[in-house]
């Protein structure tokens, strides 16, 4: 079988805007790209940096210097630097079929013009890291929302405006979205041809929402660009400096080290064992997943699935990041992507069953019960949220169906 071997550079980016090769990464596919053997090994000056940290602190921690994954499942560090569901689709229409999408050497070769979300960037030796600051503005929104439409319409590309939503496209996820500058670093969510409700400002009530409930959230606003509304998301990888902070997808760390595939049956429980084993903020990381456990159960999300939940990564830190993607499912009856206690209902907050799960989170009854009656009075509360956020009635009515009853009068 013939194989294909090349060498990469692991770049990081400190929260000064300091920019160190990191280490070494040596990667071998079979033909068609994909993985077969790789090996990751940390660069002496990066081992001696006063604010070194581990890309992965379960798969690749700094005690040891070298790492070799024989797999065909793509390993949990080079995983994280991989396109989301819309980024493969900009890519694919910017490829025009020259490339396989699936390709791990062409994707790592096809350089950005902006930095990932996140401190990382896995790069052929010979290119330099990218801009650290997003190459996007308001300016451009409108014409980016454009080839959004013609995209999810099929349509041939425009290449100048592909060519900008390429640009700003490296931010994960399956919604549309591109990162910009805007008296800060955002990322910019838009409305998909097929949604049945107006997701920029459902989403941004229900993170209004949570952060009533006590939840540390991302901060968010809408904006009307062109006659649609749009959601930023402020970037809580980047400091006010313009520098980086680590982000590591939870889904990164429950892996099955000898194959690297992820976890049959995921559940809240792996969060919890994920905080206890790295987070240098356990109890308060244990009580911000416990209370989004309840959140998303209140609220109907049925994507809470493990790459909507990350930890931040700093030299002695290791913490959960706020809490993003907070939005209803538009299924009724839908399971959660996580379980907990190996059932596929999650518990309801202010039930018996929620101050039982407590426990498992290694909160105390009179903890779990303080959490429970915070976000009870949030729910309860929804008509303000409703209306600070301008949701339209038939918005609002969506919305009641999804909550339960107890928590969703309004009107």
């Amino acid at each position: 079988m013939n194989t294909r071997l090349k060498d990469y550079l692991v770049w990081v980016a400190l929260p000064d805007g300091e920019q160190v090769a990191a280490a070494d990464l040596r990667l071998e596919t079979n033909r068609r790209g994909r993985h077969i053997m790789s090996g990751l090994r940390y660069r002496s000056e990066w081992l001696q940096h006063p604010d070194r940290y581990a890309v992965n602190p379960v798969h690749a921690p700094l005690d040891v210097d070298t790492f070799e994954w024989e797999t065909d499942h793509i390993p949990a560090v080079i995983d994280e630097v991989l396109p989301g569901r819309w980024e493969r689709i900009v890519r694919q229409r910017a490829w025009a079929g020259r490339s396989d999408i699936d390709d791990l050497h062409a994707v790592l070769a096809d350089t950005g013009s902006a930095w990932r979300i996140g401190a990382m960037e896995i790069l052929p030796p010979d290119h330099q890291p990218p801009a650290l600051n997003s190459q996007i503005s308001m300016v451009d929104l409108e014409m980016i929302m454009a080839e959004i439409e013609r995209t999810e319409a099929h349509l041939d590309p425009e290449l100048e405006a592909l060519a900008r939503l390429q640009a700003g496209s490296s931010a994960g996820g399956a919604r549309p979205k591109v990162t910009i500058e805007h008296n800060g670093a955002w990322m910019v969510k838009f409305p998909r041809q097929d949604d049945v409700f107006n997701y920029p400002r459902v989403e941004h009530a229900c993170l209004r929402l949570a952060n009533r409930a006590g939840l540390d959230v991302v901060e968010s606003r809408v904006e009307t660009v062109g006659g649609k509304d749009l959601l930023f998301v402020r970037r809580f990888d980047v400091t006010r400096s313009g520098g980086r902070r680590g982000v590591v997808s939870a889904n990164a760390f429950p892996k099955v080290p000898q194959h690297h595939n992820d976890p049959m049956h995921a559940a809240y429980e792996d969060l919890v064992r994920c905080i206890r084993r790295l987070s240098t903020s356990v109890e308060q990381d244990l009580k911000q997943i416990y209370a989004q456990m309840l959140f998303n159960e209140a609220i109907n999300n049925r994507d809470d699935h493990l790459k909507n939940f990350a930890f931040l990564l700093e030299a002695g830190k290791v913490r959960l990041s706020p809490a993003f993607d907070l939005v209803p499912s538009e299924a009724l009856g839908a399971f959660p992507q996580l379980d907990f206690n190996h059932g596929t209902v999650l518990p309801e907050p202010g039930t018996k069953a929620a101050i039982a799960a407590a426990s498992a989170f290694g909160l105390a009854p009179g903890e779990a019960r303080r959490i429970n009656e915070q976000l009870i009075s949030a729910l309860t509360d929804f008509r303000s949220v409703a209306e600070e956020a301008g949701l339209s009635d038939l918005d609002r009515r969506f919305l009641r169906q999804r909550f339960p009853r107890q928590f969703g009068q309004d009107d």
